[in-house]
């Protein structure tokens, strides 16, 4: 059996680290040794891999999952017997250890020669460092989790607000225009692609969307008076904590009573929700 263990620090959150290890089917835009990886459902997936010159087909099994911790998988079937692990150490806030560990049963003369002169160490080793480069490159896991975007979202979202609540003059007016075209691609896409989602696919999703919506149309009203008034208006910092109020407490709703409903779908379906996500609100960003 062939062995090979390597670790790489990568500069982005554990969160966005596990999640691209989460979408197989992107393996080969960084592992040279893997030509294609097909995920057939929410725990299997088809391999074609390219190691030493020999080419091998095999389906794998995911065998463990803890989030933003470790993913484990192995070979059920095919020519090639290969089990993988990956693990991911927080290391701050913006960087992760993450380190790959992957056995499998070299068969014929080239992969036998290969594993004896550690060349497949040297592959896996180069694949690190091509994740490396393409994760930081990215700055955000492709794809994604849709759950994971939205609480970012969400974050970056109260940020914002304190800074024009905090803010005065011109700087609160730009600052202001920023949070309004926030609040409206993160809406946009919410109800393009989350809400439909939880009104059809989860426990109680209708009313949960029918809720959500009707605060959403609120905010949108009460957003649209603030505009109207202007920053400069004697009564906009007293409307504005209002709105904020109100907003803070649409987004509570959201992450108690939705979100904890979307994580129950399989991965792969809140990946393609995220790409969704972003391909709709990419086009919704106001010019």
């Amino acid at each position: 059996m062939s062995d090979v263990t390597e670790s790489v620090d990568v500069n982005v959150p554990v969160s966005t680290a596990y999640n691209q290890w989460t979408q197989f089917e992107s393996f080969p835009l960084f592992m040279e040794g893997v030509e294609s990886v097909t995920q057939t459902d929410e725990l299997h997936t088809h391999w074609v891999t390219s190691v030493g010159g020999a080419r091998r087909e095999f389906d794998a099994k995911i065998t463990e999952q803890y989030p933003n911790e470790r993913i484990a998988w192995n070979s059920v079937g095919g020519d090639a017997g290969h089990a993988g692990l990956v693990t991911f150490h927080q290391l701050s806030a913006e960087q992760t250890r993450v380190t790959v560990q992957l056995v499998w049963e070299p068969q014929g003369v080239v992969e036998k020669v290969g594993s004896m002169l550690h060349l497949d160490a040297h592959q896996i080793k180069a694949d690190t460092k091509r994740f490396k480069e393409f994760i930081e490159q990215q700055g955000a896991a492709q794809g994604g989790d849709i759950v994971e975007i939205l609480l970012s979202q969400h974050e970056e979202v109260k940020r914002k607000f304190v800074q024009v609540l905090s803010a005065t003059g011109g700087e609160r007016g730009r600052l202001f225009s920023e949070l309004a075209d926030l609040l409206h691609t993160h809406e946009t896409g919410e109800q393009q692609v989350v809400h439909p989602v939880t009104r059809l696919n989860v426990t109680g999703g209708r009313k949960i969307a029918a809720d959500r919506l009707e605060e959403e149309q609120r905010a949108d009203q009460a957003l649209g008076e603030l505009k109207s008034m202007g920053v400069d208006h004697p009564d906009f910092a007293i409307k504005l904590d209002t709105f904020h109020q109100a907003v803070l407490a649409h987004a509570t709703a959201e992450e108690e009573q939705e979100f904890p409903r979307l994580t129950q779908l399989p991965p792969h379906r809140r990946q393609a929700m995220a790409v969704e996500l972003r391909a709709v609100q990419s086009s919704s960003i106001p010019n």
